[in-house]
């Protein structure tokens, strides 16, 4: 970290900008000591024990748990907006096929966001409107991308479904049963939002040039799409799916330790303990492998895990929640190379709530730089 003068005051900075402090928030707490995470001063594991993603997605956004009559406004506003702009899945027909799935689902949702009511509006009315739309056309648009994959159309909506078990069904092409939806819908609320990372702060400089939030929410769809961020769940599966025993995955870990490999799913620059997003997610997890008569690979995920705490848990290195997601959608049936998908689908909640938080009281982002003359 180096120290410069800027003005009157002595300020330190560091690549990344990592321990920089560009805002305040009530969104969330990231407490990277104690394995904690609050959303809106609620602990992760009692919402995901007694909430929808639809309800955690209310509180993250609005500040509180909706009342009843506030979750049955919400709902049907969400389910309003199930059916984007025709134009946005048309825009499949110009995509390859084996076009990675958040790259066509970018590409739609842009098309998509063309068509918004009150585009040219950026005003705190017009963009409390959006999040309820940015939610359900990017679940269709997620969906039909996935689909995509497999040379297969777009399907309608089921209105009469929650919000995970719409996505699901338009994504897979039938509905899952009620283990499987509860742990996808955990998936999606432990992932709901996470301060201010890469993707968040991207959303959140856009933000603030007086942008609209469609405009934020696509940069910060652009940032997730480095492997550094968004697609380290997918990575993290396609390790695991190497192996059928956990002793020959074991002795890969180890070997790997030792070389210096750099595990994807493991470590974090904010948890140096466990992640709690893990804690709660493992059993969901644990159980849908189970049903499915899969048990060998919760087994060699824990062989791995295992090795690599072993090893890296004293440098503060342990499993991040990309570890564990790809137990839940592999066996739930999506596509290893959608992985990444319901990430940003979830995360994108926490974008929204941080920009909406932010424009009324913010200042257009624009840090300086440090002139270094050529040695």
């Amino acid at each position: 970290m180096r120290p410069y003068t800027s003005g009157y005051q002595i300020q330190t900075y560091n690549r990344g900008l990592e321990n920089l402090v560009v805002t305040d928030t009530r969104v969330g707490q990231i407490d990277g000591k104690n394995s904690r995470l609050m959303y809106r001063g609620y602990p992760l594991d009692e919402l995901a024990d007694c909430c929808t993603f639809e309800e955690v997605a209310y509180l993250i956004l609005h500040g509180n748990l909706p009342t009843p009559q506030e979750a049955a406004m919400w709902d049907e506003e969400l389910k309003n907006w199930r059916t984007p702009p025709q134009e946005a899945f048309d825009a499949l027909k110009y995509i390859p096929s084996n076009a990675h799935p958040l790259a066509q689902y970018r590409t739609m949702l842009t098309i998509a966001a063309c068509h918004i009511p009150e585009a040219s509006r950026t005003d705190m009315q017009a963009q409390w409107r959006r999040p309820a739309r940015i939610l359900s056309w990017s679940a269709a648009l997620a969906a039909g991308a996935i689909r995509h994959l497999n040379g297969k159309k777009p399907l309608p909506p089921k209105d009469h479904f929650g919000f995970s078990a719409n996505f699901l069904y338009q994504a897979l092409g039938h509905r899952v049963n009620e283990h499987e939806e509860k742990a996808f819908d955990v998936s999606l609320i432990v992932q709901a939002e996470h301060g201010l990372h890469a993707a968040a702060f991207a959303a959140l400089i856009v933000i603030s040039t007086g942008a609209d939030l469609g405009s934020a929410v696509l940069a910060g769809m652009g940032a997730l799409s480095g492997v550094r961020h968004g697609g380290a769940n997918q990575l993290a599966f396609e390790d695991l799916a190497q192996f059928d025993q956990a002793k020959e995955a074991r002795t890969w870990a180890q070997v790997k330790a030792a070389g210096g490999y750099r595990f994807p799913g493991y470590g974090h620059r904010i948890y140096k303990c466990p992640d709690p997003r893990v804690r709660v997610l493992e059993p969901y997890a644990k159980n849908l492998l189970a049903d499915k008569g899969m048990t060998d690979r919760w087994r060699v995920y824990e062989a791995v895990r295992g090795e690599v705490e072993s090893a890296l848990g004293p440098k503060g290195i342990y499993a991040n929640v990309d570890s564990i997601t790809g137990l839940v959608y592999a066996p739930i049936g999506l596509p290893v190379s959608s992985f990444p998908i319901p990430f940003c689908l979830a995360i994108q909640t926490g974008w929204m709530a941080h920009c909406l938080e932010y424009q009324p009281r913010g200042a257009m982002i624009e840090p300086g730089a440090v002139y270094l003359k050529d040695q």
